[in-house]
């Protein structure tokens, strides 16, 4: 892109730096999911531990039944 666009030749150190910077782009995306979910989790434990019911947290929440399943898993450790 950068070659067909800019006329940049994509060689040596040039290459080898933008791939770096393409893998700390995806490697700051996935940290930013997983902080996401790890955030969805902790809010669905907090929830069950109101008494909320795995239908309100689908319901209201729109959780996934793995993010339930984990903070079940996980409330049932802290109790």
């Amino acid at each position: 892109m950068l070659e067909n666009e800019f006329d940049i030749k994509m060689e040596g150190d040039r290459k080898e730096l933008l791939k770096s910077m393409c893998n700390l782009s995806q490697g700051i995306e996935q940290g930013i999911e997983q902080g996401r979910r790890e955030e969805r989790i902790s809010t669905l434990v907090t929830f069950f531990k109101n008494d909320g019911t795995v239908a309100a947290a689908k319901q209201m929440l729109n959780s996934s039944d793995e993010d339930i399943k984990i903070a079940k898993e996980r409330l049932s450790m802290i109790e």
